[in-house]
């Protein structure tokens, strides 16, 4: 099931499938339909159904593990290549006990993922599925405050988010959700804005989050590229999936 539960984090698989939905099984249905996949369909021709059968629902479950992707965590790595955000970090980790407030205007944050899932029958690869993660977030009225470097509050804001899920270059679900802020984003310990070199040495314990996007992704826009920070939160969001709007996949098949 793809329930964003206690302690965890709104993901794109939560957004996409919902959370009474067992993502891999629709994906495995997509993949199986008669019209659906036809290159993995006629790479597995050959194979007995139940090996059929057992190589898509592996793929589905694969792709499915692919697109837990920490929502939250993707926008504030999109904030992180904004210059205000960045200097008033550096300024109040350089003053102790110092404050910022920052305000910033409508932007958008995006994340375009291709991860890829190889299909293996006796070692041998068989077929290759494709698939094509699009976030972008539309952010409006967003005021932080920011303290010892870190991100220590929401005091407003507000965010349409839109993931688009493709396979094999064909779009399968397109949903929405709101988001406000101050409310999704849970902020006791803060989070940090700038790479963990610029922290004293020793301030932070190892073992922080370090968030879940798909190795080998690409963000657009104002996002950015790479694992060179780390992101620290604590506490389970709200359940935002309830204000979700969803949009049927388009009439189409693969």
């Amino acid at each position: 099931m793809t329930t964003a539960g206690e302690g965890s984090t709104p993901t794109a698989l939560d957004l996409l499938f919902g959370p009474d939905t067992d993502a891999a099984e629709t994906l495995a249905g997509e993949i199986w339909s008669p019209d659906g996949d036809q290159n993995l369909g006629r790479a597995l021709g050959h194979l007995p159904e139940t090996t059929r059968k057992a190589a898509v629902q592996e793929a589905a479950i694969t792709a499915a593990a692919l697109l837990k992707v920490d929502l939250i965590g993707v926008l504030v790595r999109g904030w992180r290549e904004y210059r205000d955000i960045v200097s008033a970090a550096r300024r109040t980790l350089a003053a102790p006990a110092s404050t910022e407030l920052v305000s910033m205007s409508a932007h958008e944050v995006t994340l375009d993922q291709r991860p890829s899932v190889n299909v293996l029958v006796d070692g041998q690869r068989v077929a290759t599925l494709q698939l094509g993660l699009s976030i972008v977030f539309d952010v409006n009225a967003l005021l932080l405050l920011i303290s010892g470097g870190r991100l220590v509050a929401v005091h407003s804001g507000r965010c349409e988010i839109t993931a688009t899920l493709a396979v094999q270059d064909t779009d399968l679900f397109v949903r929405q959700a709101h988001l406000d802020l101050p409310g999704v984003i849970p902020l006791r310990r803060g989070i940090r804005l700038l790479p963990i070199g610029e922290y004293p040495v020793g301030e932070y314990p190892l073992g922080e989050y370090t968030g879940s996007e798909p190795k080998g992704g690409e963000y657009t826009g104002s996002g950015y590229q790479g694992s060179q920070y780390l992101a620290e939160r604590d506490g389970p969001s709200a359940p935002w999936w309830q204000s979700a709007r969803s949009s049927p996949p388009p009439d189409h098949r693969i």
